[in-house]
C-alpha cells in the first residue's frame, strides 16, 4: 500500500475523499500495488541492484502515464495545465512525459521499496510471493492497465508514438534485467556524509524536479532545457548517494533520505489544504509523525505513534530488528 498512499495520496493527486472511495482504491491498489511488486520482485528473481530498480521504475512510469492513462499524449489531461502545448511535439507532451516517468520511478517505485528495505532487513533478496502468486499478481496489474485504458480515459494517441512507449515498456525491462548489480552501488564502506546531508537531498531532488518541469511552460525557453535539466537533477541524487551512502552502518543515513521526499510532500500536503483540499492537512500530519519515528528508530530511539511492527506482528522476538516499540 506504501505505493498509492505515497504517489496519490500524500501528492494530493488522489486527495483523502477520493484516494479511499471503493472504486478509487481498487484501481489504484491494482495498478500502484500490483507494479511496485512486480518490480520488486522481478530485481529479487533476476538478482538484481538498485539501478535494475529505477529503471523498472522508469518503465512502470510509461505504463501507468503513457499506456494506461495516456496524459503523456492527451494535452487536455486535467494535470497539465501549460505542459499541454510547451514541449508538445509529435502528439506527445514530453516535458510532462520525463517529469512523470522520473516522479514514478522514484516516488511510486523505489521509495515504497526502500522502505521495505529499511524497516524489515531480513526480508532483502526474499521473495515475497511463489510462482503463482506472483502471476497473479501480474495480471491484476495488466488488467488494471487495461480497464485504465479503455474506460479512464477515451483519448486516442497518435498510433506511433503510443506503440512506441509500449515497446519502451518492454526495452527497459529487458534492459533492468541485464544491468550489473553492483553497478551504482555505495562505493565508500561507512557513509560519508552526514543523515542532515541525506535529508536534504531527498528533498531537493523532488522539489527541483517538481520546480522545474513546469517553471518554463509560459517562457520562450526551449522544452529541451527542463528535460536535460530534471535529468541531471536526478543523476545528481544516484551519483550523490553511491559516493557518499556507504554499504555500513547507513540506517540513520537511509532513513533521512526517505524523509527527505516525505517532507516534501508535508509541505504541499499544507499548501493542498490551503487551497481547499479537503484532508490533506491530516494526511500532511501523519506523514510528519511518520517522518519523525522512522528517523527515530533509524538511531535506536522510541517511536512515538507508528509502532508498525508490534501492529502486524504481536510482540517482537529475540534477535530480529523490528520497528522498535
Amino acid at each position: 500500500m506504501l505505493s498509492p498512499i505515497i504517489a496519490e495520496l500524500l501528492s494530493g493527486s488522489s486527495p483523502p475523499l477520493e484516494f479511499f472511495f471503493p472504486t478509487s482504491f481498487a484501481l489504484l491498489m491494482g495498478l500502484y500495488g500490483a507494479g511496485v511488486l512486480v518490480v520488486r520482485e522481478l530485481s529479487v528473481i533476476w538478482n538484481r541492484g538498485w539501478m535494475s530498480i529505477i529503471v523498472l521504475g522508469a518503465a512502470y512510469g510509461i505504463l501507468e502515464e503513457g499506456v494506461a492513462i495516456k496524459s503523456f499524449f492527451d494535452p487536455f489531461w486535467m494535470d497539465l495545465g501549460g505542459l499541454g502545448e510547451y514541449g508538445r511535439f509529435l502528439g506527445t507532451n514530453w516535458v510532462w512525459a520525463v517529469w512523470l516517468t522520473i516522479f514514478h520511478s522514484m516516488i511510486s517505485i523505489t521509495l515504497p521499496i526502500l522502505i521495505l528495505w529499511l524497516l524489515y532487513p531480513n526480508l532483502r533478496g526474499v521473495r515475497l510471493t511463489n510462482f503463482s502468486q506472483f502471476g497473479t499478481v501480474l495480471v491484476v496489474l495488466l488488467l488494471d492497465v487495461a480497464i485504465c485504458t479503455l474506460f479512464l480515459n477515451a483519448y486516442v494517441p497518435f498510433i506511433p508514438v503510443y506503440a512506441f512507449a509500449i515497446a519502451t515498456v518492454f526495452g527497459l525491462t529487458y534492459f533492468a534485467k541485464h544491468i550489473p548489480k553492483g553497478f551504482m552501488m555505495p562505493h565508500e564502506t561507512d557513509p560519508t556524509w552526514s543523515p542532515l546531508k541525506f535529508g536534504i537531498l531527498g528533498f531537493l531532488m523532488i522539489f527541483l524536479d517538481f520546480m522545474v518541469a513546469g517553471a518554463f511552460s509560459e517562457s520562450e525557453v526551449p522544452p529541451v532545457v527542463p528535460v536535460i535539466l530534471m535529468l541531471v537533477i536526478s543523476a545528481f541524487a544516484i551519483v550523490s548517494i553511491r559516493d557518499f551512502m556507504g554499504r555500513t552502518n547507513n540506517r540513520p543515513h537511509v532513513a533521512a533520505l526517505i524523509s527527505g521526499p516525505l517532507a516534501f510532500f508535508v509541505v504541499l500536503g499544507v499548501a493542498l489544504e490551503l487551497n481547499g483540499i479537503l484532508g490533506m492537512s491530516v494526511v500532511a500530519l501523519l506523514t510528519a509523525l511518520f517522518i519523525i519515528d522512522l528517523n527515530r528508530w533509524a538511531r535506536g530511539k522510541k517511536v512515538l505513534v507508528f509502532r508498525v511492527w508490534k501492529l502486524l506482528h504481536g510482540a517482537p522476538k529475540q534477535g530480529t530488528a523490528p520497528l522498535r516499540a
